[in-house]
């Protein structure tokens, strides 16, 4: 007989046991210790104990559902901790994989449900995807933690047979490092136009990232005009230090590539991007991930221009009918 109950503390070198026995093996972060999928995962501050639900069998834990909520718009560092409590995501399902009990399946993703909409949730997501990503970037879905991994054949079924439907794509790309990315004619140009500055240990855009990989060395890239100063591209990397320990590699993901409106199309952000492979290989980096959206195109072309292969992807779902 199977009973469902909230976390208890006692509860993280159980739940570990089975991440790293059922977490798909590709875009995670496994093996992972007590500690850190404990302190990543279920120790922030918005953590809530109702909100992660436990499936046992004869007393031993058997499977785990998570669900939680993002950040209040736009993510302001003014109002840390601010949840949007009318929008949930069930962002993680765990079930040890000898077992096939669909009836399981569902009755956990059920149990997540009441939670989200017992704290006020009137539109219900499953995965995360940012800023939908309330506990799981760092160890789940590459770069910056992205709905659910084509491999996580459980937690697909059990939300379509829940009635969630896909709302959105998301690519995960990888680079290896061991391979020069192609030249690019315009660099030599665009070298000598601008300048280039790398900021170790960076302090994260707001209160969100700071909770998701704070913890992880992070550095910007500006990339500045020579003539007035003005910025033309901007990125950031960060460590991403669990990933790759099955087949001993460092991973970096690339975030928030950005380029300013009124230079775009003038090739900056690929020169940027090219500095920071550049720069990885240095610094004896094997990977370098990042993500986009599977409807992004010019984002896609810029990654394979530079050597970049899709290596993943993740669908976050959406359940109609309970609210708009």
């Amino acid at each position: 007989m199977t009973r469902l109950r909230p976390f208890r503390n006692s509860d993280p070198p159980a739940l570990t046991r089975l991440w790293n026995q059922a977490i798909p093996g590709t875009s995670t972060a496994r093996p992972l210790h007590i500690h850190e999928l404990d302190v990543q995962a279920w120790g922030r501050t918005t953590f809530e104990a109702d909100g992660l639900i436990v499936a046992e069998r004869e007393g031993h834990a058997v499977g785990f559902v998570h669900a939680g909520f993002g950040p209040g718009l736009p993510v302001s560092s003014a109002r840390p901790f601010e949840l949007d409590r009318e929008i949930g995501t069930i962002a993680m399902l765990i079930v040890a994989p000898e077992l096939h009990d669909p009836a399981l399946d569902v009755e956990l993703i059920a149990a997540a449900e009441a939670y989200l909409r017992s704290r006020g949730a009137r539109v219900l997501y499953a995965g995360g995807l940012s800023p939908l990503n309330p506990f799981y970037w760092g160890v789940y879905g590459g770069s910056e933690g992205s709905g659910i991994l084509s491999g996580h054949a459980v937690f697909h079924r059990a939300v379509a047979a829940c009635g969630y439907a896909p709302v959105a794509t998301t690519v995960l790309l990888q680079a290896d490092l061991a391979v020069p990315e192609p030249r690019d004619p315009r660099t030599p140009v665009i070298r000598r136009m601008t300048q280039l500055e790398f900021v170790e240990d960076m302090v994260p855009a707001h209160w969100w990232q700071n909770l998701a990989i704070g913890d992880f060395p992070m550095t910007a890239a500006r990339l500045s005009s020579r003539a007035d100063g003005a910025e033309l591209a901007r990125a950031c990397i960060w460590e991403m230090r669990w990933f790759g320990r099955d087949s001993n590699r460092a991973h970096v993901g690339l975030l928030d590539l950005h380029v300013a409106a009124e230079h775009r199309r003038k090739g900056y952000g690929r020169f940027l991007v090219g500095e920071i492979l550049r720069r990885a290989r240095t610094n004896l980096i094997d990977r370098i991930d990042v993500q986009t959206s599977a409807d992004n195109q010019p984002a896609l072309a810029l990654y394979a221009s530079l050597g970049f292969s899709p290596v993943d992807q993740a669908i976050l779902y959406r359940k109609e009918g309970i609210g708009h």
